[in-house]
This record gives C-alpha cells, structure tokens and sequence, in this order.
C-alpha cells in the first residue's frame, strides 16, 4: 500500500500539478482544502501545508508523523503543540529564496522610481513626466540595510551589489565569518547603525516573540527622511501603526510591502491610499517556475524521513520540543 501525502491547505493549480509530478514513488497525494471537514485528516501520516495547523488540525490528524511547511514562514503552526506530540515541523529552506529576493528588489525600484504610481497617472490620462522628478531616486550606488541574512538577504545582497553598486550593511544575531562577508561584499552593523545609515532597509527576519513588533516608531525615526522600508518577510514585525503615521507625515519617503499585520489586507487600510506606499498580496514566493523547485524540497525532505524515521535537523524549526 502507498504511503498517503495530504497536502493540506490553498494550493493552486500550478503548485498542485508540481507536487503531484514530484511525489516519489510508493506515496500517493491527497488534497484536503483549509476549509473542507477535518476528519479528512483523521489518517493522514505525511502533510505538506500551506495553511494554518493549530491544536484542532492536530487532535483531527492523530496518525500524523510530520508536517512540512511548503516555503519557510511557520509562524501559523503550532510547533510547540506539535513537539509534544513528537511531530517534526519542517521548512522548505532556501526553496522560495530567489523569487522572494527579486520582488524585494522590484519593490525598492518601484518605491524609489514611483513606476506604479505613474503608471496609474498615465492610465488616467496624466502626462506626469516631472511630477515625480524630485522624489525618484537610482538604486545604484545606494545604501541597502539588511535586517537578517538568511538566504533570501543574501541573494538580495549579491543582486544590489553586482548589479546596482549598492553598499550593503547587515544586522543579524549571527554574524557571518570574515570570508563570507567578504564574498558578499557585506558588512555587520548595530540596527540602529543600519537603519540611520541606509538609504533602503529591508526586513528578512521570521516572526518571534522577539521580533514582533521590532520595527516601531523609535526605529522609524532612526532612519534617514529620504529613506524607504521593505518589508518581505512578516508583517507583524513592523508596527504598522507607526509605519502609517510616519508615511503620512512623510517622515520617511515611502514603503514596498508584501506582507501586513492581518492577512489578506482590509480594503479599508491606510496602506492602499497612500502614493508612497506600493502593496502586494504575500506573493514574494508564488512563480510558476519555482513551483517545481519546491515541491522537489517538500518531497524530497519527507521521504528523507519516511525511509530513516529522523527529520532532517536544518530544516526542522521544533526540535526543542520534540520528545
């Protein structure tokens, strides 16, 4: 009998078609939407998710024996819960890092040229060829802040530095060796250093007890006025109340935001009237051609499992929890 993987959660079309072509053989697939009756879980052993797995996802799958998290935010999963329960929680790491690396880089231009906001002008008939001038600035030659440097940052640091001439300065816990930095052409700061010294400051952190709302107010006024805030990773680490505030008082030039404090963003957000704001909808991962990409790594991560019964260790996020 083949061994049953429930991918669980909003898949597309696209991600499904990948994940089905990379399941190896002697498993099978099962997809069970977010919203569909639980006890469709009830005998599932192997998930791959895309979707929140609390205490009730877990009593509804009391077989399950690992959960793997399609890209790299666990934030929605209880990995404590899980760890008592002995399940390994493990991330796709890397899987998603290009794509995710080049919509921030999208972003900064977008911000720094105002292309959305133009492209809107000219759509309502507005020849705004000056409107914009003294406020749109190169990317070249700037000072990019890196607050993290996992491997997202760090393919954000090669694209700005090969391609841009861009001074880049990182802030992360762990500092990266010598040769590293070298390699990268990066250097270690303070957060406070970065965020007063750069002219873009881009968040690349998980979201933790310790990092939930650790861009506030006081480190928004650390950063230079002609200054802009990406924000890739999780929208709880920045207090979007006082990213607001700051927008509106212009107190920095703008923000290029893929993810918010709630999801999907309310359509009544100050964020969507703002000019100097440009928006996505948590997409940095979603590409069709990285599709196959990840379903390789999920698959690959859980049937490096099934066949030795141990969670590969880099990728697992519980293993302080797990029995």
């Amino acid at each position: 009998m083949k061994k049953k993987i429930v991918l669980y959660g909003g898949f597309t079309d696209s991600k499904l078609a990948a994940l089905r072509a990379a399941c190896p053989e002697g498993f099978e697939t099962c997809y069970v939407d977010k919203n569909e009756d639980p006890s469709r879980l009830a005998d599932t052993e192997y998930m791959i998710c895309r979707a929140p797995v609390d205490r009730g996802v877990l009593d509804a799958a009391p077989k399950l024996k690992v959960i793997q998290k399609w890209g790299v935010g666990y934030d929605k999963i209880d990995i404590e819960e899980a760890g008592k329960r002995n399940i390994p929680v493990m991330i796709s790491s890397g899987g998603n890092s290009m794509p995710v690396a080049e919509l921030t880089v999208a972003l900064m231009l977008d911000v720094l040229r105002n292309v959305t906001v133009q492209c809107e002008k000219l759509k309502e008939g507005n020849w705004a060829r000056e409107q914009y001038a003294a406020h749109s600035y190169m990317l070249h030659g700037k000072t990019v802040g890196l607050i993290g440097m996992g491997n997202i940052a760090r393919k954000v640091a090669a694209i700005v530095v090969r391609g841009f001439g861009c001074n880049v300065l990182y802030y992360d816990l762990i500092h990266l060796s010598d040769e590293e930095e070298r390699k990268l052409q990066v250097k270690s700061v303070s957060l406070d250093q970065l965020l007063a010294e750069s002219d873009i400051v881009s968040i690349h952190i998980p979201l933790l007890e310790s990092t939930e709302g650790m861009i506030d107010r006081s480190k928004i006024m650390l950063m230079k006025q002609n200054a802009c805030l990406i924000n890739t990773s999780r929208g709880r680490v920045v207090n979007e109340q006082d990213l607001v505030e700051a927008l509106r008082a212009k107190r920095i030039l703008g923000a290029g935001l893929d993810t918010f404090s709630v999801e999907p963003l309310p359509q009544n957000s100050p964020l969507l009237t703002m000019e100097n704001v440009i928006v996505t909808p948590h997409c940095g991962g979603n590409t069709a051609d990285n599709d196959d990409n990840m379903a390789r790594i999920c698959m690959n991560l859980i049937t490096e499992y099934a066949n030795s019964g141990n969670a590969n260790k880099q990728a697992t996020v519980n293993a302080a929890y797990l029995r």
